[in-house]
């Protein structure tokens, strides 16, 4: 049996590839954005799998492909495979993890597009270096399915409701939509509760009579959220709503200031406890306001 150092193994972890507990095995991670494997892929993924391990691999939490009992000579063989067929392998260290995204893109649920999104700045950003790991989650709408505010940076689609009392029929087409129980009818009248409405919007595509409208639509910002064995935290919404196309500005953005204000070793949750989310939030339009120019 190779002896393989520490020095290695971290090396090969920040790679995508985890000394199993079975010693000389290891498990490859292949990464994408968006959780979106084509059908070739899967079927060269499966091959693999065969070639190198027991023909069996697994789907990661975070939409990335694992294919595990890997014997540490054949790793080279698996990596020149992996990339030859233009794919990628990684996933750990201090850098920007692999994209998730709901299928916000052909959810009936989904106000944007986060797959078109998610592998955009998948390819951009995946693996460049940060104070600390940084993940990032999209999210089609408020049902929040990928846990865009307990991630780094999360996007959340939201959908703001005009409600015209004139126009309304009280007819309760809207309240069989709302699962927030936000507008009742209450002695056959229409009563909406802003402080209970997430901004899905249903309710708005349920009125037939325009008494309910989407007004304005875009993306909530969620920062410093976690997951894990301790310190789960829910991320700081930032102040303001961006647009789709706003999406990568803002993420630079974020990085910068992650870059600037964060210490080595911290995560955004950490940065933003120490510093407070105020103090961060201005950094991070101040750049943005410099992208943007």
């Amino acid at each position: 049996m190779v002896k393989i150092s520490k020095a290695e193994l971290a090396k090969l972890k920040n790679q995508g590839i985890m000394n199993q507990k079975q010693e000389g095995y290891f498990t490859v991670r292949i990464v994408n954005g968006g959780g979106n494997f084509t059908g070739e892929q899967l079927r060269i993924l499966a091959d693999f799998s065969e070639k190198y391990g027991k023909g069996y691999l697994g789907l990661t939490t975070r939409q990335a492909a694992e294919i595990p009992w890997i014997k540490y000579e054949d790793l080279e063989a698996i990596k020149e495979d992996i990339t030859n067929h233009g794919m990628k392998h990684g996933g750990h260290g201090k850098k920007v993890r692999a994209v998730v995204a709901c299928k916000g893109g052909v959810c009936p649920h989904g106000l944007y597009d986060t797959q078109k999104y998610a592998e955009e700045l998948h390819n951009k950003y995946f693996g460049i270096d940060l104070p600390y790991k940084c993940k990032i989650s999209l999210t089609g709408c408020p049902n929040n399915c990928v846990g865009a505010d307990t991630t780094d940076i999360g996007f959340m689609g939201q959908a703001y409701v005009k409600y015209d009392v004139d126009k309304c029929k009280n007819c309760g087409l809207c309240t069989r939509e709302c699962k927030q129980k936000s507008v009742k009818l209450i002695d056959k009248k229409l009563v909406w509760d802003k402080n209970l409405c997430v901004n899905c919007g249903k309710c708005a595509v349920a009125c037939p009579f325009g008494a309910m409208t989407i007004e304005k639509e875009g993306l909530a910002i969620y920062i410093g959220g976690k997951r894990g064995r301790s310190n789960y935290r829910f991320g700081n919404r930032l102040s303001k709503l961006y647009k789709e196309e706003d999406i990568d500005n803002i993420t630079q953005a974020i990085f910068k200031a992650f870059k600037e204000l964060g210490n080595e070793g911290e995560r955004i949750a950490l940065l933003v406890e120490r510093i407070g989310i105020e103090a961060f939030e201005n950094k991070v339009f101040e750049y943005y306001d410099e992208i943007k120019k």
